[in-house]
Protein backbone atom coordinates (compact mmCIF):
# COMPACT_ATOMS: atom_id res chain seq x y z
CA UNK A 1 0.00 0.00 0.00
CA UNK A 2 2.79 2.41 0.99
CA UNK A 3 4.81 1.59 -2.16
CA UNK A 4 1.77 2.20 -4.38
CA UNK A 5 1.10 5.57 -2.76
CA UNK A 6 4.74 6.53 -3.12
CA UNK A 7 4.74 5.62 -6.83
CA UNK A 8 1.51 7.54 -7.39
CA UNK A 9 2.97 10.60 -5.66
CA UNK A 10 6.08 10.45 -7.86
CA UNK A 11 3.95 10.19 -11.00
CA UNK A 12 1.88 13.22 -9.94
CA UNK A 13 5.03 15.23 -9.25
CA UNK A 14 6.52 14.34 -12.63
CA UNK A 15 3.30 15.19 -14.49
CA UNK A 16 2.94 18.51 -12.70
CA UNK A 17 6.59 19.32 -13.24
CA UNK A 18 6.30 18.55 -16.95
CA UNK A 19 3.67 21.27 -17.19
CA UNK A 20 6.44 23.79 -16.41
CA UNK A 21 7.59 23.27 -19.98
CA UNK A 22 4.26 24.53 -21.32
CA UNK A 23 4.38 28.22 -22.35
CA UNK A 24 2.76 30.59 -19.88
CA UNK A 25 -0.05 31.43 -22.30
CA UNK A 26 -1.12 27.79 -22.38
CA UNK A 27 -1.11 27.46 -18.62
CA UNK A 28 -4.39 27.12 -16.75
CA UNK A 29 -3.58 29.52 -13.93
CA UNK A 30 -3.93 33.22 -14.77
CA UNK A 31 -3.37 34.56 -11.27
CA UNK A 32 -1.65 33.27 -8.15
CA UNK A 33 -1.45 34.93 -4.75
CA UNK A 34 0.42 33.88 -1.64
CA UNK A 35 1.39 35.08 1.81
CA UNK A 36 5.15 35.35 2.19
CA UNK A 37 7.33 35.57 5.28
CA UNK A 38 11.01 36.37 4.85
CA UNK A 39 13.47 36.05 7.73
CA UNK A 40 17.04 37.18 7.21
CA UNK A 41 19.79 36.53 9.76
CA UNK A 42 23.04 38.46 9.51
CA UNK A 43 25.49 39.87 12.00
CA UNK A 44 23.67 38.26 14.90
CA UNK A 45 20.41 40.03 14.07
CA UNK A 46 17.21 38.72 12.48
CA UNK A 47 14.98 40.88 10.28
CA UNK A 48 11.48 39.80 9.26
CA UNK A 49 9.48 40.92 6.24
CA UNK A 50 5.87 39.90 5.60
CA UNK A 51 4.09 40.52 2.35
CA UNK A 52 1.42 39.15 0.05
CA UNK A 53 2.30 38.64 -3.59
CA UNK A 54 -0.19 38.78 -6.47
CA UNK A 55 1.27 37.51 -9.75
CA UNK A 56 -0.50 37.40 -13.11
CA UNK A 57 0.33 35.40 -16.21
CA UNK A 58 0.87 38.62 -18.19
CA UNK A 59 3.97 39.31 -16.10
CA UNK A 60 2.41 41.89 -13.79
CA UNK A 61 3.09 41.59 -10.06
CA UNK A 62 1.56 43.47 -7.14
CA UNK A 63 3.34 42.96 -3.83
CA UNK A 64 1.69 44.29 -0.67
CA UNK A 65 4.38 44.69 1.98
CA UNK A 66 2.96 44.61 5.50
CA UNK A 67 5.97 44.57 7.83
CA UNK A 68 8.19 46.28 8.80
CA UNK A 69 6.65 49.03 6.65
CA UNK A 70 3.45 49.01 4.63
CA UNK A 71 3.70 49.84 0.95
CA UNK A 72 2.51 48.39 -2.33
CA UNK A 73 4.92 47.57 -5.13
CA UNK A 74 3.61 47.29 -8.69
CA UNK A 75 6.01 46.02 -11.34
CA UNK A 76 6.26 44.04 -14.59
CA UNK A 77 8.80 42.06 -16.61
CA UNK A 78 10.30 45.30 -18.00
CA UNK A 79 11.09 46.58 -14.52
CA UNK A 80 8.63 49.46 -14.67
CA UNK A 81 8.05 49.80 -10.94
CA UNK A 82 5.86 51.94 -8.72
CA UNK A 83 6.20 51.95 -4.94
CA UNK A 84 3.04 53.33 -3.37
CA UNK A 85 2.88 54.36 0.30
CA UNK A 86 -0.78 54.33 1.42
CA UNK A 87 -0.22 56.22 4.68
CA UNK A 88 1.01 59.33 2.86
CA UNK A 89 -0.50 58.75 -0.61
CA UNK A 90 2.98 59.03 -2.12
CA UNK A 91 4.61 57.10 -4.94
CA UNK A 92 8.22 56.47 -5.94
CA UNK A 93 8.87 55.64 -9.60
CA UNK A 94 11.71 53.40 -10.74
CA UNK A 95 12.07 52.39 -14.41
CA UNK A 96 15.69 51.27 -14.11
CA UNK A 97 14.76 47.57 -14.16
CA UNK A 98 16.56 47.15 -10.85
CA UNK A 99 13.44 45.24 -9.80
CA UNK A 100 11.13 43.25 -12.06
CA UNK A 101 8.23 40.87 -11.55
CA UNK A 102 10.66 38.03 -12.30
CA UNK A 103 12.36 38.75 -8.97
CA UNK A 104 9.33 37.09 -7.41
CA UNK A 105 9.64 33.30 -7.36
CA UNK A 106 5.92 32.83 -8.05
CA UNK A 107 6.27 34.84 -11.29
CA UNK A 108 9.27 32.78 -12.37
CA UNK A 109 7.29 29.55 -12.06
CA UNK A 110 4.13 31.01 -13.60
CA UNK A 111 6.04 32.14 -16.68
CA UNK A 112 7.38 28.63 -17.28
CA UNK A 113 10.94 29.67 -16.41
CA UNK A 114 11.54 27.13 -13.65
CA UNK A 115 13.78 25.27 -16.09
CA UNK A 116 16.44 27.97 -15.69
CA UNK A 117 14.95 29.98 -12.79
CA UNK A 118 14.75 32.97 -15.12
CA UNK A 119 18.48 33.12 -15.85
CA UNK A 120 17.87 33.32 -19.59
CA UNK A 121 16.17 36.68 -19.14
CA UNK A 122 19.41 38.07 -17.75
CA UNK A 123 21.71 36.86 -20.50
CA UNK A 124 22.82 33.50 -19.10
CA UNK A 125 23.20 30.59 -21.50
CA UNK A 126 23.30 26.85 -20.89
CA UNK A 127 26.88 25.56 -20.88
CA UNK A 128 26.12 21.92 -20.16
CA UNK A 129 24.29 19.38 -18.03
CA UNK A 130 25.16 16.22 -16.15
CA UNK A 131 23.15 13.47 -14.47
CA UNK A 132 24.07 11.66 -11.27
CA UNK A 133 22.06 9.59 -8.77
CA UNK A 134 18.76 10.64 -10.33
CA UNK A 135 19.63 14.34 -10.17
CA UNK A 136 20.30 16.65 -13.12
CA UNK A 137 22.76 19.53 -12.81
CA UNK A 138 22.70 22.32 -15.37
CA UNK A 139 25.44 24.93 -15.64
CA UNK A 140 24.76 28.41 -16.97
CA UNK A 141 27.33 31.06 -17.83
CA UNK A 142 27.42 34.70 -18.85
CA UNK A 143 30.03 37.13 -20.14
CA UNK A 144 28.06 40.17 -19.04
CA UNK A 145 30.22 42.54 -17.04
CA UNK A 146 29.23 42.85 -13.40
CA UNK A 147 27.27 39.60 -13.28
CA UNK A 148 28.42 36.47 -11.48
CA UNK A 149 29.89 34.35 -14.32
CA UNK A 150 28.54 30.89 -13.50
CA UNK A 151 25.36 29.42 -12.00
CA UNK A 152 24.57 25.78 -11.24
CA UNK A 153 21.01 24.48 -10.86
CA UNK A 154 20.23 20.98 -9.59
CA UNK A 155 16.90 19.30 -10.47
CA UNK A 156 15.04 16.37 -8.97
CA UNK A 157 11.99 15.05 -10.83
CA UNK A 158 12.26 18.10 -13.15
CA UNK A 159 11.98 20.48 -10.19
CA UNK A 160 14.83 22.79 -9.11
CA UNK A 161 16.06 21.96 -5.61
CA UNK A 162 19.34 23.93 -5.53
CA UNK A 163 20.90 26.96 -7.20
CA UNK A 164 24.47 28.12 -6.65
CA UNK A 165 26.19 31.28 -7.94
CA UNK A 166 29.92 30.80 -8.56
CA UNK A 167 32.37 33.70 -8.86
CA UNK A 168 35.37 33.97 -11.19
CA UNK A 169 37.65 32.30 -8.62
CA UNK A 170 35.43 29.23 -8.48
CA UNK A 171 33.92 29.97 -5.07
CA UNK A 172 30.19 29.58 -4.50
CA UNK A 173 29.03 32.94 -3.17
CA UNK A 174 25.31 32.20 -2.86
CA UNK A 175 23.44 28.93 -2.34
CA UNK A 176 19.65 28.60 -2.50
CA UNK A 177 17.65 25.48 -1.66
CA UNK A 178 14.05 24.94 -2.83
CA UNK A 179 11.75 22.53 -0.99
CA UNK A 180 8.23 21.68 0.16
CA UNK A 181 6.68 21.72 -3.31
CA UNK A 182 2.88 21.89 -3.55
CA UNK A 183 0.49 21.88 -6.53
CA UNK A 184 -0.65 25.33 -7.70
CA UNK A 185 -2.87 24.99 -10.72
CA UNK A 186 -0.94 23.08 -13.36
CA UNK A 187 2.43 23.63 -11.77
CA UNK A 188 4.37 22.73 -8.66
CA UNK A 189 5.53 25.60 -6.46
CA UNK A 190 8.20 25.48 -3.72
CA UNK A 191 6.83 26.85 -0.47
CA UNK A 192 10.19 27.11 1.26
CA UNK A 193 13.49 28.53 0.07
CA UNK A 194 16.69 28.95 2.06
CA UNK A 195 19.47 31.17 0.74
CA UNK A 196 22.98 31.44 2.13
CA UNK A 197 25.11 34.36 0.97
CA UNK A 198 28.81 34.34 1.85
CA UNK A 199 29.65 37.99 2.51
CA UNK A 200 33.27 37.18 3.47
CA UNK A 201 35.39 34.08 4.15
CA UNK A 202 34.15 34.12 7.76
CA UNK A 203 30.70 35.70 7.52
CA UNK A 204 27.43 34.82 5.83
CA UNK A 205 23.78 35.78 5.88
CA UNK A 206 20.88 33.36 5.76
CA UNK A 207 17.47 34.14 4.32
CA UNK A 208 14.49 31.82 4.74
CA UNK A 209 11.31 32.42 2.75
CA UNK A 210 8.03 30.65 3.50
CA UNK A 211 4.99 30.73 1.18
CA UNK A 212 1.51 29.98 2.54
CA UNK A 213 -2.20 30.46 1.77
CA UNK A 214 -1.56 30.00 -1.95
CA UNK A 215 -4.60 30.74 -4.07
CA UNK A 216 -4.99 30.09 -7.79
CA UNK A 217 -7.16 32.37 -9.94
CA UNK A 218 -8.59 34.17 -6.94
CA UNK A 219 -10.51 37.43 -7.07
CA UNK A 220 -8.42 39.52 -4.69
CA UNK A 221 -8.82 43.16 -5.83
CA UNK A 222 -5.08 43.77 -5.40
CA UNK A 223 -4.46 41.90 -8.66
CA UNK A 224 -5.90 44.94 -10.42
CA UNK A 225 -4.46 47.56 -8.09
CA UNK A 226 -3.55 50.89 -9.66
CA UNK A 227 -1.64 53.69 -7.95
CA UNK A 228 -4.19 56.47 -7.25
CA UNK A 229 -4.03 59.25 -9.83
CA UNK A 230 -3.72 61.85 -7.06
CA UNK A 231 -0.72 60.18 -5.42
CA UNK A 232 2.18 62.58 -4.96
CA UNK A 233 5.34 61.62 -6.84
CA UNK A 234 8.13 62.04 -4.32
CA UNK A 235 11.00 60.92 -6.48
CA UNK A 236 12.38 58.70 -9.17
CA UNK A 237 14.88 56.53 -7.41
CA UNK A 238 16.10 53.01 -6.90
CA UNK A 239 13.54 51.31 -4.68
CA UNK A 240 14.96 49.32 -1.73
CA UNK A 241 15.40 45.64 -2.52
CA UNK A 242 13.02 42.99 -1.31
Amino acid sequence: MGVALSRRRNILIILAAASLLVPAGASAQRRISADVEVKQAAGGKVATITKRVHCSSDGRAVIHFLKPQEYILVTNVKGETRMYIPSSNEVIIDNSASLTSQDELVSVFMSGRAEDLGLGMYGYRLQGSTREDGLVKKTYVTDKSGDIPKVEIVFENFLPIYCGYIDASGKTVTKTYYSNYVPAGRMMLPTRTTSITYTSPKDSSVMRTIYSDIKVDGDDPLFDFQVPSNAKVVGTAKIPGR
